[in-house]
């Protein structure tokens, strides 16, 4: 008789892990439905009584159901804990100091602090993030409450001093601006970003009243300082915004493009200092453990000075987070070898991400965090399976540790695909290789480097003598970057459409690591089945569930952009939104949107007419997405911009068509798209009176769009088509301006639902106050792009619904 026995998980080897993952159970839970800290509070009061109780009786009786109550209470105690922790902390919640401050909106405030962050945009503004000590406000009162704020330096109206250096104490008057949330889908969350860098206000500098250099070399931005300087000295002009990316994480002197160009050929984590930087600094400490074991206090003198050595780099880059968990983890594992602890990576890495989440349980959200922690459980799992295939005659010769490394490299690249795919809508085809090219270099030159900048203050000459290797290394990095970049297949545009994808990228990897054990190998691979099963199934319920037509229309400000996407997934823009001078929509509107939605082409782009509040992002997205046809009003228009859009969609093979009143466009066999002006035969000074008015038409749903028509178009309309422009849906034209949306018009259309694409506070005064009340007393549902950001609607074909 033979005894059949099950795999059991040593869960007992890995407490930590288990802390972790119900720790951050508890955060997530937090996050997604922000209960009260008073009901997190008595939810963990409850779950530590329950514990204490059951663990009392359990000592007594030895009864199986109190212990496995007993266990349950105790694992609800961490669970609510990273609830009630992360409720604390939570950086969405406006701190007292900065509710103070923002009382004062579009008031002259006076600040005094020290200089922490200085960075130039692209409009040539500098970006400054300033510790304040002490604030005065009206009146002379002063308030000494600590507290951090972003101060925004125009240099066209403010000369900026030779010592406007970090940290440098200064003084200045500046206004109050509001912090104005998300206004469009898929939009970067500037808000969110500044809370997470404990920023809630913003300022702009009115004038500089003082500035007073600080010489205190135990601060880390004096120290950070003389750093930055060093690099200058160190090398050209052509790589030193790179080599201080590389070496200590300042990004702030890399271009857009140049950062743009790293990510695409898969390179962007190399200038995001973080465990691979880490890591070569650790290497060598750690070839020379056993020499430290042969000293009376070795282990100790090990120890101190692996962790003065990360202190001080986590300081030199303001104590990145990446860097911060990388120093952790790198403690803890030479801890472990040092003093021949039980080492378990995997376990001290869970350490490491719980000291983190104690200390801020918000990054548990961060980019940073997920990316660094799942590319070190991407090796830790992965690697030593992958290492096991590869054959003797590679794994024990000299080029064994090169040829894994490169290996390693690469599955990190793949291993993050989702979240890589999931945060930037992009993945780089060509990084696996770019890695294994760049990688070796970067662990001989970037510790060369760090030491050679501790001999610049002495011997500057020397120093650069030296680290000429370097800088010709990072000037071929530059040419290599944008030759990798540019390749036509070195990147493409993907889209995470379910979180179900993550289940499966997981149970793969898990699948990977379980190779070696048998019995534990089928359990995951029934677990990737089980969950591509569910999610193929989530697939066929969306494929059989009724189609719709969707529509966007973002908040431009002054302008008008909506997209629209078709029940048989087309898509199609109408107008690109404004322009102006270092600006346009379609870069930080419409773009994003469109990559974050796995939009990889457009159908069409109609321009209702060439002003340049309504075509103003088209040159970004003939340069960003692939065009099918442009449509516009025929219309010619003496501007640049008009004349460039002209130009760049010739050299792309886009075709520009003209449309006229009787026109139909078929784009999508399940809805109709009509024409209804402008006129061919009716000559208009007035560009705004030959828009393009369009309706579409989806089942008994009808949308009526009216670009910037004004009141002499409007009367050919109701000439034309008296019955035809009636409709469920208006896109108001001219913003709300009084020369448009006239009564008759709006007595024909009849529409339910209405939006109006204007900027709050414009200086046309849109909406006008007549159009307006028009509006009001025709239309039963009315939307402001200035008042509620973008707005989505929805129809089945039959009814139309608002997201």
């Amino acid at each position: 008789m033979s005894i059949r026995q099950t795999y059991q998980f040593p869960f007992a080897s890995y407490p930590a892990i288990r802390i972790v993952l119900l720790l951050a159970g508890g955060i997530i839970l937090d996050y997604q439905i922000d209960p009260t800290l008073s009901i997190w509070a008595f939810i963990f009061g409850c779950a530590t009584i329950l514990y204490l109780v059951t663990e009392i009786i359990y000592r007594k009786s030895l009864n199986s159901r109190v212990y496995n109550i007993a266990i349950l209470s105790y694992l609800g105690i961490i669970f609510s804990f990273g609830g009630t922790w992360h409720s604390f902390w939570d950086y969405r919640d406006l701190p007292q100091e900065a509710q103070v401050i923002n009382t004062y909106t579009w008031q002259e405030l006076t600040f005094n602090g020290s200089i922490q962050q200085i960075k130039q945009t692209s409009t040539g503004k500098f970006q400054v993030d300033v510790n304040v000590d002490t604030t005065i406000f009206p009146n002379d009162l002063i308030w000494n409450k600590s507290h951090k704020l972003r101060a925004v330096l125009d240099p066209a109206d403010h000369n900026v001093p030779a010592n406007f250096e970090l940290g440098n104490k200064i003084t200045f008057e500046a206004t109050v601006y509001p912090l104005e949330e998300k206004r469009n889908p898929s939009q970067f969350n500037y808000n969110q970003y500044l809370a997470s860098q404990d920023i809630y206000s913003q300022v702009g500098i009115q004038q500089i009243i003082s500035i007073i250099p600080v010489h205190n070399i135990w601060r880390w931005s004096y120290f950070r300082k003389h750093v930055l300087n060093a690099i200058d000295t160190n090398f050209s002009n052509e790589s030193a915004s790179l080599a201080k990316a590389l070496l200590i994480g300042y990004k702030n002197e890399l271009a857009r493009e140049d950062k743009i160009s790293f990510s695409r050929a898969g390179l962007s984590h190399i200038m995001a200092v973080s465990g691979l930087h880490v890591g070569f600094l650790l290497f060598p400490f750690w070839l020379v453990i056993p020499f430290f074991w042969t000293l009376k206090y070795g282990k100790q003198i090990g120890i101190t000075l692996l962790i003065i050595t990360l202190f001080i780099y986590a300081g030199l880059t303001d104590f990145s987070p990446s860097v911060t968990r990388a120093s952790l983890v790198g403690i803890l594992l030479a801890y472990g070898k040092l003093f021949h602890k039980v080492r378990d990576s995997k376990n001290l890495t869970a350490v490491a991400a719980l000291i983190i989440l104690l200390i801020n349980p918000s990054d548990l959200f961060s980019i940073g965090f997920q990316l660094s922690f799942g590319a070190v459980y991407i090796i830790l799992l992965t690697a030593p399976v992958i290492q096991r295939w590869l054959p003797p005659w590679i794994r024990f010769r000299w080029y064994g540790k090169p040829i894994m490394i490169i290996i390693i490299s690469f599955i990190v690249q793949v291993g993050l695909f989702p979240l890589l795919a999931y945060y930037f809508g992009e993945f780089s085809l060509v990084g696996p290789l770019a890695n294994a090219l760049v990688i070796p270099f970067l662990g001989i030159a970037v510790p060369f480097a760090l030491v050679v900048l501790l001999i610049t203050p002495f011997a500057s000459d020397i120093a650069q003598t030296l680290n000429y290797p370097v800088d010709i290394f990072l000037q071929w990095l530059y040419s290599f970057v944008d030759f990798a970049a540019s390749l036509p297949w070195s990147w493409v545009q993907v889209h995470i459409d379910s979180l179900l994808f993550f289940g499966i990228w997981t149970s793969i990897i898990f699948l990977i690591a379980s190779l070696p054990i048998p019995k534990l190998r089928w359990k995951f691979l029934i677990l990737l089945l089980l969950v591509g099963c569910l999610h193929q199934g989530n697939r066929i319920i969306q494929k059989f569930s009724p189609a719709t037509l969707n529509l966007t229309f973002f908040d431009v400000g002054q302008g008008d952009a909506a997209l629209v996407t078709t029940p048989n997934n087309k898509h199609f823009l109408i107008d690109a939104g404004r322009w102006q001078p270092n600006y346009n929509s379609a870069k930080y509107i419409i773009i994003p949107h469109l990559k974050k939605q796995g939009i990889n082409k457009l159908d069409a782009v109609f321009l209702s007419h060439p002003h340049a509040d309504h075509i103003g992002g088209i040159l970004e997205i003939i340069d960003s997405i692939p065009v099918d046809t442009i449509y516009n009003s025929g219309t010619n228009y003496n501007s640049q911009l008009y004349k460039t859009y002209n130009q760049k969609a010739f050299e792309h093979d886009i075709p520009i068509k003209s449309l006229h009143a009787g026109d139909e466009i078929y784009i999508d066999p399940a809805m109709r798209l009509f024409v209804y002006g402008p006129q061919k035969s009716v000559s208009q000074s007035n560009v705004n009176n030959r828009s393009l008015v369009l309706e579409l038409i989806y089942g008994d749903t009808e949308f009526l769009f009216m670009g910037d028509a004004e009141h002499r178009q409007e009367e050919n309309l109701l000439k034309r088509y008296p019955k035809l422009i009636d409709t469920d849906f208006l896109k108001v034209g001219h913003h709300g301006s009084k020369t448009s949306s006239g009564s008759l018009l709006l007595q024909s259309t009849t529409p339910q639902i209405a939006v109006v694409s204007l900027a709050k506070s414009n200086r046309f005064g849109h909406p006008h106050q007549q159009a307006s009340r028009r509006l009001h007393e025709h239309i039963p549902s009315l939307y402001f792009t200035s008042l509620e950001g973008a707005v989505q609607f929805y129809s089945n074909g039959k009814n139309i619904y608002k997201q």
